[in-house]
């Protein structure tokens, strides 16, 4: 893990600080202690991720993700939320887990990445947001809090303005003052955390952040990603029960962060940012 250690002190630091790295130097002790405790043959480290450290390793010949946090705390809301979630069939299965110390086994899911259908986007928000009737009990995070934390990491960035950035806060505070019933959110569904298994498997989502709040938010990554952003907004509402007002809000509020993430990484950001000034 020599070679990776650079790269996996950058992207916790993102997250975590300076704090982190003290952890980082403990992390090779901590994976061995682990392969020891949970029979593994530790694999290569993924390259995604800023909350934790995952690897691909084997149990018994069997491939299986191992991924360890230096917040253990956000570890075992994980595991309790992806046992939430495990009815719907959308999620990960769980092998083993110590969340005293961040780690978590889970199962390998091979599959493609990418957008699926409207059809089949709904059908998997459906899953996911019906599969917890009474979700209150499952996090301490709403969208109040989830957005607090994140949008401070959004400033205004290349072409996305102040003003840009202040007409989305307006927008957003509406929505938190109005929200209905919560279920329980994904709280990050982009299109690297959703997976293609394929048949009979389907559509499964990875890394939940969960978060307390509208169903719409869930849908925000998916319509914002779209070349022709009303259509597939219009075409996702059309087989789903979601509020057609909320989610294009929500959509609104959240496209100029989109934009950022856009900006920083050179993808195409003017489709979002005409939706975010409309």
């Amino acid at each position: 893990m020599t070679g990776e250690r650079p790269l996996i002190e950058d992207r916790l630091r993102r997250r975590f600080g300076d704090s982190v790295l003290p952890w980082v130097a403990a992390l090779p002790d901590l994976l061995n202690d682990l392969a020891a405790a949970w029979d593994l043959e530790l694999g290569e480290v993924f390259p995604e991720g800023a909350s934790a450290v995952t690897m691909r390793v084997h149990r018994a010949g069997t491939p299986a993700v191992l991924k360890v946090s230096p917040d253990p705390a956000f570890a075992a809301e994980q595991a309790e939320v992806l046992r939430a979630f495990a009815p719907s069939g959308r999620v990960p299965e769980i092998l083993a887990a110590d969340t005293a110390v961040g780690a978590l086994l889970l199962e390998l899911i091979p599959g493609a990445v990418g957008w699926p259908t409207p059809t089949r986007f709904g059908a998997l928000l459906h899953d996911l947001h019906t599969a917890v009737p009474a979700p209150e009990h499952l996090t301490h995070r709403d969208l109040r809090s989830a957005t607090a934390e994140f949008l401070p990491r959004f400033p205004p960035t290349g072409p996305v303005t102040a003003q840009d950035m202040d007409r989305a806060t307006h927008i957003l505070a509406d929505l938190l003052d109005t929200q209905g019933p919560p279920v329980l959110l994904h709280g990050d569904l982009h299109q690297e955390n959703l997976l293609d298994a394929g048949d009979p498997r389907g559509l499964v989502v990875l890394d939940p952040k969960a978060c307390l709040g509208d169903p719409e938010f869930d849908a925000v990554d998916y319509v914002l990603s779209a070349p022709d952003i009303p259509a597939r907004r219009d075409a996702l509402l059309a087989t789903t029960t979601l509020d057609p007002d909320r989610l294009d809000r929500w959509c609104r509020a959240m496209a100029p962060l989109v934009a950022v993430s856009f900006f920083r990484r050179g993808l195409p950001l003017a489709p979002v940012l005409t939706y975010a000034r409309a």
